[in-house]
């Protein structure tokens, strides 16, 4: 139950699920009580085994260095007639299934990529079956109504991790760069925030609004000899297009690893 898990629960809940049908499992007593009280009538339970026994369901969301001890503890259960969903990063479906010595390929077992935006329904989600999508119907559904999903072959799906996963933490750091820079003119971090907020927000709108591309908008934007093609050359000469794919080349390397 971290960033991710907490995002997915209140995606849940946002969504239209009932409280009293989700079941969370944590590693500490501290977490859970703490769950417990931020979201009122979500079934806790410390023992895994009462959470896989109530649910039809079941989401894993720890950490990939995690996957081999939870999925040892699960393959003493009985997961037939459950539906597993890994959010877990670099942890195959085929790595799952040794891990649970489902030999026989019985479980029913669906990865995904997704990121902190489906705590507001709004999150892109990376999907990789095992089988047929047909077969998943009311766990897609279940996801569909949380964000933007997106159909991936497994080799694939990593790349959610780093465009939209990380991505969050990308944009993040590009827009408080130029929040510094209009500081630096105006001189007040909270108008200077405020004007970054709006000036990303009205991008995304305008694009969306005129089912436009950004660089229409910015051939729009942008007059000849004007003060948008003065800053706007800085960047290109910059290469700050360069910058962007090398950060995205060192987070694969990361996965990777």
């Amino acid at each position: 139950m971290g960033h991710l898990g907490k995002a997915t629960l209140e995606g849940l809940l946002k969504s239209g699920v009932a409280p009293e049908e989700i079941f969370v499992n944590a590693r500490t007593e501290k977490t859970l009580k703490a769950l417990e009280e931020a979201y009122p009538g979500i079934a806790v339970r410390s023992d895994k085994r009462d959470l896989v026994s109530n649910v039809e369901v079941l989401i894993i969301i720890v950490r990939p260095q995690d996957a081999r001890e939870v999925m040892s503890e699960l393959r003493e259960f009985d997961l037939s007639n459950k539906t597993m969903i890994s959010l877990m990063a670099g942890v195959r479906i085929g790595e799952m299934r040794e891990m649970l010595q489902d030999h026989q390929r019985k479980y029913r077992i669906i990865r995904m990529m997704t990121n902190v935006g489906v705590a507001l329904c709004k999150g892109v989600i990376g999907v990789s079956i095992d089988g047929d999508k047909e077969e998943y119907g009311q766990e897609l559904e279940l996801f569909s109504k949380m964000g933007y999903l997106i159909y991936l072959p497994e080799d694939q799906l990593e790349s959610i991790t780093i465009t939209a996963a990380s991505g969050v933490g990308f944009a993040a750091y590009l827009m408080k760069q130029y929040q510094d820079a209009c500081d630096r003119l105006i001189k007040d971090s909270v108008v200077s925030e405020e004007i970054t907020k709006r000036v990303f927000e009205t991008t995304i709108d305008l694009v969306r609004k005129d089912q436009s591309s950004f660089e229409k908008l910015i051939e729009q934007i942008s007059t000849k000899g004007g003060t948008t093609e003065a800053g706007l050359g800085v960047m290109i000469n910059s290469e700050l297009g360069d910058i962007v794919n090398r950060s995205f080349n060192e987070a694969i390397s990361r996965v990777k690893k």
